[in-house]
């Protein structure tokens, strides 16, 4: 019984199970159809799964940056943001530090800080960092925080920087 959870939570869709009981006894399982998630990281236990509804591309990126009432926001450090660069239009606001600033600072201070108007939950946000990783740790904070139209640029800086030259 605990394979066949580890499987239902790890969203495997087919499986062999035998039962060490009667040798060669195989028993086919098949799941219904899970969601198609990525997987962002090459190590096991830092896989994280995003939904693809959730996941912006370059060629979206690139019309965003247009759209000033959709907010990027930029969750790596501000010391890689000055040795690396920024997608335009974006701010930077440390993975450690979006949750606070999403649910608890005020409209001015935010005004004062980041030189634009505080999203609201209805706003579009949209994360991203060097990799992926951290902008998808963000987008998830965002969600459960109730900014319902959040989405991650999965390629982010890497992806970026490398198709701007």
């Amino acid at each position: 019984m605990f394979a066949l959870r580890a499987v239902i939570k790890y969203r495997h869709t087919s499986v062999k199970i035998l039962n060490s009981a009667r040798q060669g006894l195989h028993t086919n399982y098949h799941l219904p159809q899970v969601l198609k998630a990525r997987f962002l990281s090459s190590e096991k236990k830092n896989k994280i799964m995003v939904d693809p509804k959730r996941v912006v591309s370059y060629d979206d990126m690139l019309k965003v940056i247009h759209q000033p009432e959709k907010v990027i926001i930029d969750v790596r450090n501000p010391d890689e943001v000055h040795n690396t660069g920024k997608i335009p239009s974006s701010i930077n606001i440390p993975l450690g530090n979006v949750q606070n600033v999403l649910a608890s600072m005020s409209e001015e201070e935010f005004k004062r800080q980041y030189q634009r108007s505080k999203p609201s939950s209805s706003d579009e946000l949209i994360f991203y960092c060097q990799s992926g990783r951290r902008s998808s740790e963000a987008l998830d904070k965002a969600l459960k925080l109730g900014y319902s139209n959040s989405k991650t640029y999965l390629g982010s800086w890497n992806d970026w920087s490398s198709r701007q030259k």
